[in-house]
Parts: C-alpha cells; structure tokens; sequence
C-alpha cells in the first residue's frame, strides 16, 4: 500500500509523517548529504508551511494533486511574496515528493509542471544605489562607537562593498577569517564556497566590531561573526530576517527606501559600482563569485544602459 496514501484525510500525524519522511529526504539527499543547518531549516520551513496549508484547507499533502499545488501557488501570490521567494517554495516541495516518487513512496509527483508564476518585471532591471546613495547610506548609521551600530556597519560593508549575499552574512563565522598574506573570508555561499579579499576599510570595519563585542558562544555552525542585539535572541547568531531588518532600517532612515529595493540590492550595487570603475566583467564575476560570466555581464548592461541616449541624435525638438 502507499506509505504516503495511509495518511487520511484530517489526521494530525499526517503532517508529523511527511516531516519525518522529508527529514530524511535532507539527510540523504541535499547537498549530496551535507547539507549546512541553516539550509535544512530552510527547506524544513518550506515544507511545514505547505503541510500547514494543507491541514487548513482540508486538503491531504499525501494525496496532493497538481490542483492542489496551483492553488497553493495561488495563496503564495496573494501573499504579496516574490518571484524568487515563491519559485524556492515551490521547488522545495517539488523535490520533496520527487524524493517520495524515487523510494516508491508514491506513484506521481504533484508539483512536477507547478512552477512560479511568470517574473513581470523587465529582465534588465536591476534595482541599486548610485555611489552617492551608497554613501549616503553608509552616512546613516551612527559612528558613536555602540556595538549594535559598529555591527551594522561591518554587515553593510561586506553586502554593499564585496557584494555578499543575505545567507552569506548570516552564515557567516569568526573561524572563517583567514590571515593569510592579507585577511581573507571564507564565504558560504549558495551551493559552493569561495573566499573574498575585504578592502581595509571593511576589514576595520569588522575588527571593530569584534573587539567591541567580546566572546560569545559558538553554534553548531561555528562562534557567529554577527550576532544579533534584541533582548530575546541577543548574543545568537544573526538571522536571515534579522539581517533584512538592519538593511531596510537604514535605507528608511537615509531616505533611499524605494519598491523592491531591499538587501539584494546592496550586492547589486557592489557589482553595478564595481563595473563602473573597472569595465571588467571578469573582475565582478570573480568578485561577486558567480559560476556564469553572463550572470555578471548584467552589470554592464545596465551601465551602459544608463550612459547611452541614443535617441538624442533623432533630429526632432519637442
């Protein structure tokens, strides 16, 4: 009999059976079986928002349909989240019932042809601060010297001057600072590592901070090189949102907030600033480590794109 099918329909343990089975789905099968905490969490998350759904909507996640899927698809829109935030949810559940299909749990996957919804936005547009925006975002957090404020300004610096991503920072770890011939970070990234070579100022930046902080305790992942402040999660590592928050604090405060300019952008402006002054694609592929050239090529489209009217030598006055 199917395993997942003897799950009925309403049945509390449902749930807890899909997580103990998707469990053992990251075990074995993310990241070919080392999958880093934070990742399975991650996915973990996913599922348990897909299940909770599920149950409230009578729906049995054993027997999902690819209705189902599209109505969940649907419920993830009118939450108002984005292309990318919905396309990871559904690919999450995807390969979950993928897995169950591999080890004959079930016959069919349900979310086989759901994918997200179709990104509307102009594939050229890459939403970042000019050189004057950046620094008048740097301007915005204090120089008072307070641990919260020097932590703040060392998380800015790495995603605005060397172009780390949200998870990079989170997971990020005092152990992974490397003085080898110039300080150097191993960076965590998504799906390899690599290491940067931080600017003297951001190396400062983060030294400063360090040394303010003192020790605090290590996680399974490390002693946290960014820890967060709050009075509940103090002196833990730093989340995901945790990091979104600081961001958007100081793009309010500085005035620069603007639709759907948030943490990515900061590593956008690293990559758009770092084509302006090298015109070298090289240059921001091995800085921003991405594995294709034409991902980093995108930077100097939209240089390009800002510098070039050609529509001016039209002959015609308005």
């Amino acid at each position: 009999m199917n395993y997942l099918a003897k799950t009925e329909k309403n049945n509390p343990i449902a749930a807890a059976n899909l997580l103990t089975v998707f469990a053992d789905f990251l075990r074995l099968d993310i990241a070919n079986g080392d999958a880093r905490p934070d990742t399975v969490r991650t996915y973990r998350a996913h599922v348990k928002q897909w299940v909770d759904w599920c149950r409230q909507t009578s729906i049995d996640p054993a027997g999902a349909t690819q209705q189902d899927v599209k109505a969940y698809r649907q419920y993830l829109v009118g939450l108002g989240l984005k292309h990318a935030t919905i396309a990871l949810k559904l690919t999450t559940i995807r390969r979950f019932y993928q897995a169950a299909v591999d080890r004959g749990l079930i016959i069919d996957n349900p979310a086989a042809a759901v994918r997200a919804p179709r990104e509307r936005e102009a594939t050229d547009s890459i939403r970042h601060l000019s050189a004057g925006e950046a620094a008048l975002l740097l301007r915005a957090i204090p120089s008072d010297g307070k641990i919260k404020h020097l932590r703040d300004r060392a998380i800015i610096a790495l995603m605005m001057l060397e172009g780390l991503r949200v998870v990079e920072i989170t997971r990020a770890s005092v152990e992974n600072i490397e003085n080898r011939d110039g300080v150097r970070l191993l960076i965590h990234g998504k799906g390899r590592d690599g290491y940067i070579y931080p600017r003297e100022d951001t190396t400062r930046a983060i030294v400063a901070y360090l040394e303010a902080r003192g020790p605090v305790v290590s996680d399974e992942e490390g002693t946290p090189l960014f820890t967060a402040t709050g009075n509940r999660a103090g002196g833990k590592r730093i989340t995901r949102d945790g990091v979104r928050a600081v961001v958007d604090f100081y793009l309010e405060k500085a005035d620069l907030k603007r639709f759907r300019l948030s943490c990515h952008a900061l590593r956008h402006t690293c990559g758009a600033l770092l084509y302006q002054a090298t015109r070298d694609v090289r240059v921001v592929q091995e800085t921003l480590r991405h594995s294709n050239i034409a991902t980093a090529a995108r930077y100097s489209h939209i240089i390009h794109q800002r510098e070039a009217r050609y529509t001016r030598a039209i002959p015609i006055n308005l």
